[in-house]
């Protein structure tokens, strides 16, 4: 079957087109779409074994992507998609929402119990809303499968993400942990014990997703057993724009102090933290690394809060483990930034962590870089969040149909 899976951003439109399966997945196309509604919108395209059409215009709104992308699979790309009737059905990575932590339909009730956590996943429930429902408008037969991030996260124990508050607020409101960017960390979860030739039950793994959101998941026998995201994907470490784990009281204290109420609350917490915040240069690490080159100290600083925070997460995940086999980074930061990677695993020497500075510097796309002395294997494995979005849809289709018949 053909399955576009989607990923939305909060002004660009990715998607892949995938045939799925008993015996084979393949790529058959993708497309982006970023700086929607700016004055000039970058559309990029490309199917199997062709070069890829790059183009620049304006796009307005989500209708417009998701019209162009359609059209390009429809009729531009006719050799993977000569009719929308090939068309299975349209996968989201969603993120949250209100008790609901699998891959779905997206019904009304769905789509309600996303907007009930907008205020939880305020960067990612809006826009995700906005284009499923353009979606639906656009293509209206198709079944809309979404893919909850939490999902993989559904096996950490309950000592693991039940906060310390009155345990009604969990049973009342699912006030608890529930872990993000499942898709990545699944498809890590999966992939490097094909890397490895290794069962994925006899592996120990960190899992080190970074970038302008990141998080780190312990994973055992192929299951996620913690996360350090929480209750919202603000949590953890420091993001782009994000604080990561905060005292709650100081909220408390400035909302007092300064009047703030909780709309602007959650702007200065959601876009004006983080290595932002920090910094008072950029979120983008890539530029704060130029500017660390180049002397800048704050930017130093905030690296290193970044980074101590990840090297805290792995010592933490050690103990959950009770060791590690392999450490891997991905997500944008993880797989680009050589800088990032060696801060990390430097620090880790008194561990058996040994990181080859020549293999970390040179590689790209999927690699082994540690030292042959290392007793922890390190990995750069670039993430296909779409294919696991992909896997599920395909899943939950299979199973719709067998519960059918």
């Amino acid at each position: 079957m053909k399955i576009l899976a989607v990923n939305v951003g909060s002004t660009s439109l990715k998607c892949k087109l995938f045939e799925i399966n008993k015996t084979k997945e393949r790529l058959l196309a993708w497309g982006k779409i970023v700086d929607i509604s700016r004055t000039s919108s970058k559309c990029s395209f490309a199917v199997e074994g062709k070069d890829q059409i790059t183009e620049i215009r304006k796009v307005n709104d989500y209708t417009e992507a998701i019209e162009r992308i359609i059209r390009f699979l429809s009729t531009e790309a006719s050799s993977v998609l000569p009719s929308m009737g090939e068309l299975a059905a349209i996968g989201f990575k969603t993120v949250h929402a209100q008790r609901i932590n699998e891959a779905t339909e997206l019904t009304d009730e769905v789509l309600a119990r996303m907007e009930d956590f907008n205020l939880v996943a305020p960067a990612h429930n809006p826009p995700y809303i906005e284009a499923i429902r353009k979606f639906k408008k656009l293509l209206p037969s198709k079944p809309m499968i979404g893919l909850f991030e939490p999902a993989f996260h559904q096996t950490m124990p309950d000592h693991a993400y039940l906060y310390g508050v009155p345990f009604d607020w969990c049973e009342k409101y699912g006030i608890r942990r529930y872990g993000f960017h499942g898709a990545s960390h699944r498809y890590v979860a999966e992939r490097v014990p094909q890397i490895l030739h290794v069962a994925p039950e006899q592996l120990k793994i960190i899992s080190c997703h970074l970038g302008g959101s990141s998080s780190i998941t312990a994973i055992k026998n192929g299951k996620s057993i913690d996360n350090s995201m929480g209750f919202s994907p603000q949590s953890g470490v420091v993001q782009s724009t994000r604080p990561g784990d905060l005292d709650p009281f100081v909220l408390l204290y400035l909302m007092k102090k300064e009047g703030w109420g909780v709309d602007e609350t959650v702007a200065r917490l959601c876009e004006q933290s983080g290595l932002l915040g920090l910094s008072g240069i950029s979120g983008d690490c890539k530029t704060l690394e130029q500017a660390a080159e180049q002397g800048d100290g704050r930017a130093v600083r905030t690296l290193r809060i970044f980074t101590y925070g990840i090297q805290k997460y792995i010592g933490a995940y050690l103990v959950a483990l009770g060791g590690v086999d392999v450490i891997a980074f991905t997500g944008g930061i993880g797989e680009q930034s050589p800088y990032i990677r060696a801060e990390i695993c430097n620090a880790l020497g008194f561990l058996g962590i040994r990181l080859d500075a020549a293999k970390n510097a040179s590689t790209a796309g999927e690699a082994e870089i540690q030292t042959p002395e290392s007793l922890v294997k390190i990995l750069v494995v670039p993430t296909n969040e779409e294919l696991i979005v992909a896997r599920a849809t395909a899943e939950l289709l299979e199973k719709r149909k067998y519960t059918r018949d």
